[in-house]
């Protein structure tokens, strides 16, 4: 009796692995608990020298796959092993230490699905704990447009939350590999020219809050990793990247994600965005695609009623 085939995997979810074991059951379960069977999951052992761990994780299930690195590359290059060693054309990301919902696969497989122009494609994310206990729910820019708006400033993507095409990542020239630490940021801004992107509102990925994990481990004056980006990005609206202050980058990002600057730091921090704001709607706003007139005209309409709820007396 011949055996079952099991269908071609639809999704590739590409995990590294780097010394930090304590979560990797909880990351793997999550993933296998998915409300659909088509995918492989190839984890990534980056050097560990643990073969143990990666064959019992071998035979737990057969849509594993282990790709092994002989010495630690960093996650960089070690996802772009993983990544050319996947048979689909979906890549799913998702770190170590995360975990995410039984939907995460289907809702991002049917958001690529039904807008061939849509190239990358995160969600909203629950942050937890070490213990696994709930933090706060964080909201990421949904539009193409919002997205655009966000990167001028800070990061609109969790890792771990995001799916992309895999054709477009060869494209985009993969993950830079020498971005040991914000490669992931890289990637978006690599991909921008060659797709739309969109974030989900709803949060089907958990992001860990891990002492021991690698945006923590590297966290003195994060934001210098990525002034490149935000350089090239305000050039090409005709502006200069003058936000090296971590303080007033600190409360103009605060103001973007959804909270407000102290008293302090209102004014000129709204000077800032007032000043970005025009130079990207000048861009943007005579577009003849009537939804991104719509979710500019949306955008500013928010950027100034809490700028106007923030201006002190």
């Amino acid at each position: 009796m011949k055996a079952e085939r099991r269908p071609a995997p639809r999704a590739s979810v590409v995990m590294t692995v780097f010394r930090d074991f304590r979560f990797l059951d909880a990351a793997i379960d999550s993933v296998l608990l998915q409300d659909m069977e088509e995918f492989e999951l190839i984890v990534v052992d980056d050097g560990n020298s643990r073969p143990d761990i990666f064959a019992d994780l071998s035979r737990r299930d057969d849509r594993i796959r282990i790709v092994s690195c002989p010495t630690n590359v960093g996650t960089a290059a070690a996802a772009n092993l993983g990544i050319a060693n996947a048979t689909s054309d979906i890549i799913v990301r998702i770190d170590a230490d995360d975990a995410c919902r039984p939907k995460r696969l289907s809702r991002l497989l049917y958001a690529l699905d039904r807008d061939p122009s849509l190239g990358l494609v995160g969600s909203a994310v629950q942050l937890i704990d070490e213990a696994g206990s709930p933090r706060s729910h964080v909201r990421m820019p949904e539009s193409d447009l919002e997205i655009r708006w966000t990167i001028l400033f800070h990061n609109p993507f969790y890792h771990s939350a995001v799916a992309f095409r895999r054709n477009l990542f060869l494209a985009a020239g993969g993950y830079r590999a020498h971005e040991l630490v914000s490669q992931d940021h890289f990637f978006w801004f690599d991909l921008m020219p060659l797709c739309r992107m969109l974030n989900l509102p709803e949060a089907l990925a958990f992001y860990r809050l891990n002492s021991q994990g690698l945006t923590e481990q590297n966290n003195t004056r994060p934001r210098r990793r990525t002034d490149a980006i935000r350089e090239k990005l305000w050039s090409d609206l005709g502006l200069t990247y003058d936000l090296h202050d971590d303080i007033l980058a600190g409360a103009v990002t605060l103001f973007i994600r959804g909270g407000m600057p102290d008293p302090s730091l209102r004014k000129p921090a709204f000077a800032v965005i007032e000043r970005v704001w025009a130079a990207f709607l000048a861009k943007h706003a005579a577009s003849q695609d009537l939804s991104v007139r719509l979710n500019a005209k949306r955008i500013e309409t928010a950027l100034r009623t809490r700028m106007s709820e923030g201006q002190l007396p």
